[in-house]
């Protein structure tokens, strides 16, 4: 059976509140969350090796952006990513996550999916939603897919372009 959290990652992150709940899958949801987490980081700090710790061999991004000329679909492969985060600066990448929800499966799938705000050096520049799935291997959650709608602000507020 599948639990579903809902779990305010910015305020755990920000207050280093940790989960309380009796349920047995709180720690793991924590662990999950910690695996995304490591990647949103890597992405802000520009760094490779943290980015690659936590992405399986076969990870893979699906993106469908919208940019105001239509909508297309962008699909690249963990080296590409990777590729990209070498090329990045420091803050660069900011994405914001909003209240994430974390679903697990006892048998070793674990899905995250927030609303997210991105910023590209300081300033707003796209929001949407974002799938995030983790696979569990005897060395920890992996991510294996990323998925996320990518609509541009242009000068817009989220609030507006992208609604709960």
């Amino acid at each position: 059976m599948a639990v579903t959290r809902r779990i305010s990652l910015a305020a755990m992150v920000a207050l280093g509140v940790a989960l309380t709940s009796a349920a047995p899958s709180s720690s793991t949801a924590q662990t999950v969350l910690a695996v995304v987490q490591t990647l949103i980081d890597a992405w802000r700090e520009a760094d490779v090796s943290k980015a690659a710790s936590v992405l399986h061999d076969t990870y893979r991004i699906t993106s469908l952006q919208d940019a105001g000329e239509g909508t297309k679909v962008f699909v690249d492969t963990r080296q590409g990513l990777l590729a990209a985060v070498a090329k990045l600066h420091r803050n660069q990448w900011d994405v914001r996550l909003g209240k994430p929800t974390v679903t697990i499966d006892p048998n070793g799938m674990a899905t995250v999916w927030a609303k997210y705000e991105f910023f590209s050096n300081g300033t707003p520049n796209h929001c949407g939603h974002e799938l995030y799935t983790l696979f569990h291997f005897a060395d920890g959650w992996k991510i294996v897919g990323f998925a996320d709608t990518d609509t541009a602000l242009n000068g817009r507020d989220a609030t507006h372009v992208c609604p709960d």
